[in-house]
């Protein structure tokens, strides 16, 4: 019993010295091996994209748009009455027709019955003028030979002054109705004013036509013109001798040039903006603009020495970001002007500037950044 405790004994005794022996072998293979040097943390460049900056010569331009209405736009009706008797076939909505041409025609007999009226008349009358011009100079003749001594009136009646002043009126008064008949025969007829494309028509031939009716709708094909809001700070920008740029989505991108007429003495009651009118000669030509077509406008502003950039890049309180030499930088320039899609600038800038087009959240100045196409490197990007 005695030995086999004895035994049990010597066998942990050698454990706990082969153990100790193993520590102390991995304690001095650990302290004796070399230490790897501590690394600092290397910065990492964050990829960006920019856009070149350059000072140069622009216009600063306020974009908006407008209705384009016809300048010239009138209702035709018949100054007189009658049943409709010929319709140009021509005018049909949407031809253009030019200035003069017929559009339609009453029927004539009856105006010209009474031009025919009146020119007898007239011969009448101008032949009873004659007769007591003839009477008028044989009493003139008796009243020679007589020499008596009358009274101013009554020298007038002996001299028939009276009936030939009622002759002349009525040469007078048949005169008149002829022209009377005749400028309701002109008016039985009804002319394109100016050279235009009807708009409406709604004459039909054996239909009766009342004065004042309107039968056709023309619209002239010369010009309209575009008004536009602008605000009241744009106005001091505003040249008025350069062109206005005009364009429709359905252009892709062409542009045509409008003439700015005025600045509308009142602003718009609802925003307050002030108003601005321009004209577009020949909106039939392409690309055409047609009546009630809502169009884009870019009105110009006077030309400056600026940097421009989107106004999206320019942030509330006027900081611009741009790269220099691989670092973010924080720019304040001076803001010129500030439209819908860019913003006019002045100084603030150093060489070697390009501004950053994608906005950074974390954005410092002095972080490290890098651009397309080059690498991003554990030490930075490469120059």
């Amino acid at each position: 019993m005695s030995s086999s405790n004895a035994l049990y004994r010597q066998t942990w005794l050698w454990v706990i010295v082969i153990l100790l022996a193993g520590g102390g072998l991995a304690y001095w293979i650990i302290s004796s091996a070399p230490r790897p040097e501590r690394m600092p943390p290397q910065e990492q460049a964050r990829l960006v994209d920019v856009t070149e900056l350059q000072q140069t010569k622009s216009r600063p331009h306020w974009s908006t748009g407008g209705i384009a209405t016809a300048v010239d736009s009138v209702s035709l009706v018949f100054q007189v009455s009658g049943r409709i008797d010929w319709v140009n076939p021509d005018a049909a909505p949407g031809t253009l027709l030019k200035k003069g041409t017929v559009l339609a025609r009453l029927e004539q007999s009856d105006f010209e019955l009474q031009v025919k009226q009146a020119k007898a008349s007239l011969t009448q009358a101008r032949s009873d003028l004659a007769v007591e011009k003839g009477q008028g100079d044989l009493a003139e003749e008796e009243y020679a030979l007589a020499a008596q001594d009358l009274s101013q009136d009554e020298r007038d009646l002996v001299l028939r002054k009276p009936q030939r002043a009622a002759a002349q009126a009525a040469v007078a008064n048949a005169e008149a109705a002829l022209a009377q008949a005749r400028l309701a025969l002109k008016r039985s007829e009804i002319r394109m004013p100016f050279d235009g494309r009807i708009s409406s028509r709604s004459a039909s031939v054996g239909s009766y036509a009342s004065s004042g009716t309107a039968i056709f709708g023309v619209v002239g094909t010369e010009r309209v013109w575009i008004e536009v809001k602008v605000p009241r700070y744009f106005l001091p920008w505003l040249d008025t001798d350069a062109p206005a740029k005009v364009s429709l989505p359905s252009w892709l991108g062409e542009q045509r040039d409008a003439q700015i007429l005025n600045v509308l003495p009142d602003v718009d009651e609802l925003d307050r903006q002030a108003r601005v009118v321009i004209e577009l000669s020949d909106p039939m030509a392409a690309p055409r603009v047609l009546v009630n077509d809502y169009v884009d406008v870019q009105l110009p502003g006077r030309e400056v020495e600026a940097y421009v950039v989107a106004s999206r890049l320019l942030d509330e309180d006027g900081v611009v970001w741009v790269v220099n030499d691989h670092r973010l930088r924080r720019r304040e320039p001076q803001v010129m002007f500030r439209g819908r899609q860019n913003v006019w600038l002045k100084g603030g800038f150093k060489a070697g500037d390009a501004v950053l087009k994608n906005r950074i959240d974390t954005a410092t100045d002095g972080m490290k950044v890098r651009l397309p196409g080059e690498e991003s490197a554990a030490g930075g990007a490469r120059p």
